[in-house]
């Protein structure tokens, strides 16, 4: 039987699962692959390799030396190129497909907007009201789920692992990039307590990928709260994710703009 090349819409719904999915889950006994396999079609071997192939485009995992296939690396890469240079459009996309083609609503598939994205918003567009809710909660779900998978749930900077205290945190808020309210190499995963601390400023990520606190912490010491929770993190190294590595760009203007330096 000649083998049956991917279709476009095939391949973003595997973009959309590989985002979701933790690396180490890219195989063919995984649940989620199995539903996607079946969704369109596809063994769950197909489906598994075609993620690997994706982690290939990867940097972060070019690094560590992860290939694709070979005969297929050009097209994957040309749907990757498309995917991660719009991410607003790849994720409403795949979303709506989705849920289409699993007879759902992509409404009641995202839940109503939680506390920290009480101001997350879109700017003005001709659509409606109700659309242009949708089209946030939908991202925002998308965001949180892509992050926290990223990190292996857990906050990278103290390593909580519970996932109802875990923020998928913006580098750069939103309101400040709008482009960059969906790409995850703007996302940190933080619990609720460092993702405050780090809006406020009172902390910071270097280039190196270094935790930076401010002078200012030192100043309430001696504290044993304020030394067990922030003062201790003090150029450690974060936990890094296992894709979609945190924008070294990002990470500078956060601490050019935000970061409470004296």
């Amino acid at each position: 039987m000649a083998r049956r090349n991917w279709t476009h819409e095939e391949l973003l719904l595997a973009f959309n699962l590989y985002c979701k999915l933790p690396f180490g889950l890219y195989h063919n006994r995984n649940p989620d692959v199995i539903a996607l396999s079946h969704l369109i079609d596809r063994t769950p071997s197909a489906v598994a390799m075609k993620l690997s192939n994706f982690a290939s485009f990867d940097p972060i995992h070019q690094s560590r030396g992860i290939k694709g296939l070979s005969n297929t690396s050009l097209a994957d890469g040309l749907a990757w190129e498309e995917f991660t240079s719009d991410w607003d459009k790849a994720i409403w996309e795949s979303e709506l497909l989705l849920a289409r083609m699993t007879n759902g609503n992509i409404d009641s598939a995202n839940p109503e907007l939680s506390d920290e994205f009480a101001e997350f918003d879109v700017p003005d567009i001709d659509v409606t009201q109700v659309e242009r809710i949708t089209k946030v909660r939908v991202g925002q779900n998308f965001f949180r789920k892509t992050v926290l998978a990223n990190y292996g749930s857990q906050c990278c900077i103290c390593k909580m692992p519970i996932p109802p205290l875990l923020i998928a945190s913006h580098i750069i808020p939103w309101r400040d990039r709008e482009d960059l309210r969906l790409n995850p190499h703007n996302g940190l995963c933080m619990c609720v307590f460092h993702d405050k601390v780090f809006d406020a400023g009172y902390l910071t990520v270097d280039e190196e990928y270094r935790i930076v606190v401010s002078r200012q912490i030192f100043e309430y010491l001696p504290n044993d709260s304020v030394e067990m929770n922030v003062a201790r993190h003090h150029r450690n190294k974060i936990l890094l994710p296992d894709k979609f590595l945190p924008s070294q760009d990002f990470l500078k203007y956060h601490a050019d703009t935000y970061f409470l330096a004296r």
